[in-house]
């Protein structure tokens, strides 16, 4: 799903290659509602004197994050970062060795200082012990194919075993943001792990590198959920020309918003024989947005009181913002909303969630949320509903999810999905909640998103033994 709060990268993997000479390196912690991450700020001086800049984010493995806009001025530094929605300001001292500044996203600003980089200063490495590595037991390739009705171009991996027969295949539909085939984050690689545990069992898998990631080509900014589940519909058709698969046996398996995506390729393709949902949505998005925002800001350790303030308003904003064309109009519609929410709220609970102090603030924090809700895909996004397509599902269906999920929380999902199956008359659909396992199907402790790349499984052996198991059974 789409992240909606501070620092939230996930699925964000683009790197971009630093040539130019480094003129400053600092590194500071960001504490945003007790959530704590390094950010490390790389300032490049230009042949013409002007100024570029960079970001990483070591917890995240996020290197080279391009800024937009830098800008220095005696000691006034200004930076912008287009793609995440963020922007740092602050001030140089004499010598240069630290930045006294404020860190401002998704309508928030918090105090970040930084000081410079100490030579060997190293990020703590966190082992991926489940990632495979060559050599493999089974047959793997790598490609490049053209879809037909897209005219795209998608790289591509397909496994399958040695044997000289046909197999099934599993098509895997990663989450929302660019991702790569491989659905890396935070150096996990999930869909690298699922594919050589299912193509050991005996199953052929395609994974794709999403439009605009890795090998393929389109613009992902500009497309949406409906345009992805199009690239899915191209994936089955190239399939069902390779002599190695069985074309009677072709599943989905979609992780997060690729468990929206799933059940809409499914149903208008009666070649699609079963689909397997890893925290798939089943609820309305606009609802499961303002539980995702509960979930993360309890886990930042807001007070439930200032939550209950503030998803209301994340609501109405939502609700407004995606119904309306121009921005210019969302945007003073947004500041509406936000103005009327402010006048009659305490104030302590409206900084607790908003970072808002005054009302100088809200002009900021509502532009900065109608631009993101006003972008193509959060328009279709947020107003679709998975019952449309889960309500006409027919084919054998396993929905599972992690009872420590905060991003799709499991047992409204879940629900859902069963709600959806039987309105179908479908009687072949199994759910199943793991206890302990976050968004990733990991066992965790903090249970936060920035705890992800901190933990050593990328994907717990009994979440992949029992859909194992369960497609045995069908």
């Amino acid at each position: 799903m789409k992240k909606s709060f501070l620092l939230i990268l996930v699925g964000f993997q683009s790197l971009f290659c630093i040539s130019q000479d480094v003129l400053h390196k600092w590194s500071g912690v960001l504490n945003a509602g007790g959530q704590k991450i390094e950010l490390r700020l790389n300032l490049i001086q230009n042949a013409d004197k002007t100024y570029s800049s960079n970001w990483d984010i070591p917890a995240q493995k996020v290197k080279g994050l391009a800024s937009s806009k830098t800008e220095l001025l005696n000691n006034q530094l200004s930076v912008e970062i287009k793609m995440i929605g963020a922007s740092y300001s602050g001030s140089l001292n004499m010598s240069g060795d630290k930045v006294d500044g404020a860190w401002s996203q998704s309508g928030m600003s918090f105090p970040l200082n930084m000081e410079t980089v100490k030579e060997g200063q190293e990020e703590k490495i966190f082992i991926k012990p489940q990632t495979p590595k060559p050599p493999f037991a089974y047959n793997v390739k790598d490609f490049v194919y053209e879809g037909n009705e897209t005219k795209l171009s998608y790289g591509a991996t397909l496994t399958y075993p040695k044997e000289d027969k046909k197999f099934p295949l599993i098509i895997l539909i990663t989450g929302s943001g660019r991702q790569d085939r491989d659905e890396t984050i935070f150096d996990h690689k999930p869909f690298a792990v699922i594919a050589d545990y299912l193509t050991k069992k005996g199953y052929a898998v395609l994974r794709v590198d999403d439009r605009g990631a890795g090998k393929s080509t389109g613009d992902f900014s500009n497309s949406t959920t409906a345009d992805f589940a199009q690239d899915v519909e191209e994936h089955i058709r190239y399939a069902k020309n390779l002599p190695m698969i069985d074309t009677n046996q072709i599943g989905l398996l979609g992780h997060s918003e690729g468990g929206l995506i799933a059940p809409m390729v499914a149903v208008r393709n009666k070649s699609v024989s079963f689909v397997i949902l890893l925290a798939g949505p089943g609820v309305e998005i606009g609802e499961l947005m303002a539980m995702q925002n509960e979930m993360v800001l309890k886990s930042a350790g807001i007070s439930q009181e200032a939550i209950n303030t503030y998803i209301p308003l994340y609501k109405n904003l939502m609700k407004t913002i995606v119904s309306i064309n121009s921005i210019q109009d969302a945007n003073a519609k947004a500041i509406e909303i936000v103005k009327n929410w402010y006048s009659n709220t305490d104030k302590n609970l409206v900084k607790a969630t908003t970072n808002i102090s005054s009302e100088s603030d809200i002009n900021k924090f509502a532009t900065t949320m109608s631009e993101t809700l006003s972008t193509k895909w959060w328009k279709y996004f947020a107003s679709y509903n998975p019952q449309i397509a889960l309500q006409k599902l027919k084919c054998p269906v396993l929905a599972i999810n992690g009872s420590s999920d905060i991003q799709v929380p499991a047992d409204a999902n879940l629900k859902a999905i069963e709600l959806g199956l039987k309105k179908a008359g479908n009687k072949k659909g199994t759910t199943m909640k793991f206890d302990n396992l976050n968004h990733l199907f990991q066992k965790c402790t903090k249970c936060t998103v920035q705890e992800y790349g901190e933990l050593e499984n990328t994907i717990e052996p009994e979440v992949l033994e029992y859909i194992y198991n369960w497609l045995t059974k069908i």
